[in-house]
């Protein structure tokens, strides 16, 4: 799989996730127009640039079909979570997972259903162990 360079901003990761939802069969600049001219109004040519600039960071493919081109994500939706959430706790965890979920713990921002599922890996895997 590909190294993408640099990370994504907020509208490259929508653009990602329109690819990811596509699937192989990709996006086009049309599509993405549309769709990101219905929530703020934007130029088609920017729409053109955005997916440029992600095919040349190797965020993103290109594929030729009868009807134009397609543009098809280059990466996983989990590689590039995981990028994330890693680069997250680098950023304002000192790398500590366990921060962060003590974070959200005090915060109140966790469902009774995340606490169980938590509660059953740690079940699975206690601190500790390897």
């Amino acid at each position: 799989m590909t190294t993408p360079d640099g990370k994504l901003t907020p509208v490259q990761h929508s653009i990602m996730q329109m690819a990811w939802d596509a699937g192989d069969m990709g996006v086009t600049v049309t599509g993405v127009w549309t769709r990101m001219d219905a929530s703020r109004p934007i130029a088609r040519t920017t729409a053109q640039n955005l997916l440029d600039r992600l095919f040349e960071r190797r965020w993103l493919k290109r594929v030729k079909r009868e009807d134009g081109i397609h543009y098809v994500a280059a990466v996983s939706k989990v590689t590039t979570e995981k990028g994330i959430a890693s680069e997250f706790l680098d950023d304002y965890f000192d790398g500590s997972a366990s921060k962060l979920v003590m974070s959200l713990l005090g915060a109140k921002r966790l469902r009774k259903e995340d606490l169980e599922y938590l509660r059953s890996i740690l079940d699975k895997n206690p601190p500790g162990s390897k």
